[in-house]
């Protein structure tokens, strides 16, 4: 699956204003050319022509900040993306106590449908036994 970015989002990522990231793209350096493709977004007015997007391939993050780097302080690079790793991390770690959860609360589920299972079998087997008609209940017919 290739997964495209805006430049807004490729900015949101690396944390790069994003009129840098469109003029960096647009200059279509051999090593990030590769990885652009354009698409037509909608007219922002009706009746106005649709505007070209370019959109980078996520796997082209890594010459696009070499790119900017030539341009850009790295250390403000460097400090956004140690914190989207941080972020990444912690939505793993989330995930993960939330598979548990989900584990746990499925054997929760299924102990209850057992218990109930086993209640409708109770309930089936008093039903059986008490007395059909209101005569036999009342005179206790049978006993």
């Amino acid at each position: 699956m290739e997964l495209y970015l805006n430049p807004s989002d490729v900015a949101e990522v690396i944390g790069v204003d994003e009129e840098i990231i469109k003029q960096t793209l647009e200059r279509k350096h051999a090593e990030i050319e590769p990885f652009l493709r354009t698409v037509s977004a909608p007219p922002e007015e009706e009746g106005a022509e649709p505007k070209a997007i370019l959109q980078l391939r996520i796997d082209g993050l890594a010459p696009l900040i070499t790119q900017l780097s030539y341009n850009i302080p790295t250390n403000e690079i460097i400090e956004n993306l140690i914190c989207q790793i941080v972020h990444i991390a912690y939505l793993r770690e989330n995930n993960e106590k939330l598979e548990t959860e989900i584990a746990e609360l499925q054997e929760k589920v299924k102990s209850l449908q057992e218990e109930r299972a086993d209640l409708r079998v109770q309930i089936n087997s008093l039903q059986e036994e008490k007395p059909k008609t209101w005569k036999e209940r009342f005179f206790k017919i049978g006993d």
